[in-house]
């Protein structure tokens, strides 16, 4: 997957100077050229100390996770582990920090969170990525809606998910121009960074056996909304990585979970594709547990945040500037769909 070479192009990308850095193995020196090298690490990290060499690191990356930063500690930050992933009843570890009202006025003006207390990181992987649930989850098998903080969706500048959530019963199809409602099943219509990768896992699991039919891949934010608004369990957050054209919908066999054989060579297909190419391709839940078995996604260190810390320092960049989509992350799309 080239998520190093991902092109975002508005906004947030840039705001947060994602830059990927050249591997130091990469490189061949000169034995003065080492002992220099090593000479200066020494010093840099007796002047400055080293973890003030890896949170400089960090921040060029954009949306690292924090590791020890007494600074995070002061301002009532935790470390990202403390908020990542679920607990053994599968619900999420909530952030339990205690955030400066500066930090909280931030979050909510730019990216609608009301309640931090609400925030966590889908889970502990490389890909688990910064959401929000205006609704705390309490049990495994409640599924409350979700929100990929950062991601592009309906909400309004200023607007809260909360705002939004009670906006939502009055949208319907003439709420958009036509020309925003736009949902595709090619591949063609993917971010190109990523359609070979889906192109060639298609052809790899037909070979391996699995009946797969590609049901959608890019979705609007508008169309993910009215997909919202029309229920029945098929959706539960308006900020998807299909609006980024890197997820795609998928009917294994006749595709009723409720055949055995169906749900049988599903649960399989999930099993298979999270283990293509190694962590390159998500589902949703576990491969025999999911409230959208058909989605499979392919995440991007581009896109999204690994911490809290990270979102505040990039709000407070996008908030400083005159465009309305500022604290969003922009996709990377063909021209046309």
């Amino acid at each position: 997957m080239a998520a190093d070479g991902e092109k975002l192009s508005l906004d947030l990308a840039v705001l947060t100077n994602a830059k990927p850095y050249p591997s130091l193995s990469s490189r061949v020196m000169r034995p003065n050229q080492l002992t220099r090298f090593v000479l200066l690490s020494m010093f840099l990290q007796i002047g400055c100390g080293k973890d003030s060499i890896a949170h400089a690191a960090n921040r060029a990356a954009g949306t690292a996770r924090l590791s020890h930063d007494p600074s995070s500690a002061a301002d009532g930050y935790t470390a990202p582990a403390t908020y990542s992933g679920t607990d053994p009843r599968r619900i999420p570890h909530y952030f339990a920090g205690n955030l400066s009202p500066e930090a909280r006025g931030v979050l909510r003006r730019a990216f609608g969170v009301v309640v931090p207390s609400h925030l966590y990181i889908s889970d502990s992987t490389r890909g688990g990525l910064l959401k929000y649930d205006p609704e705390l989850k309490r049990c495994s098998s409640c599924y409350v809606n979700s929100y990929r903080i950062g991601f592009i969706s309906v909400r309004r500048p200023g607007e809260s998910w909360e705002e939004l959530q009670r906006r939502m019963p009055s949208l319907a199809r003439n709420s958009f121009p036509r020309s925003s409602l736009i949902a595709s099943s090619s591949v063609g219509s993917m971010d190109p960074d990523v359609q070979s990768e889906v192109t060639q896992m298609l052809d790899a699991a037909r070979r391996a056996g699995f009946r797969i039919h590609v049901v959608s891949t890019y979705r609007s934010p508008e169309q993910e909304a009215l997909l919202m608004h029309d229920g029945g369990g098929r959706t539960h957050t308006l900020t998807s990585l299909h609006s980024y054209g890197r997820a795609i919908d998928v009917r294994i066999d006749d595709g009723k979970l409720g055949n055995p054989s169906t749900r049988r060579d599903w649960i399989a297909f999930r099993r298979w594709v999270t283990r293509y190419r190694g962590n390159d391709f998500r589902v949703l839940g576990d491969p025999d547990q999911s409230w959208d078995w058909p989605h499979v996604e392919l995440p991007s260190d581009r896109i999204g945040f690994r911490s809290i810390a990270g979102a505040v320092d990039a709000g407070r960049k996008c908030l400083s500037t005159e465009s309305p989509h500022a604290c969003e992350f922009q996709p990377n799309l063909p021209r046309v769909h």
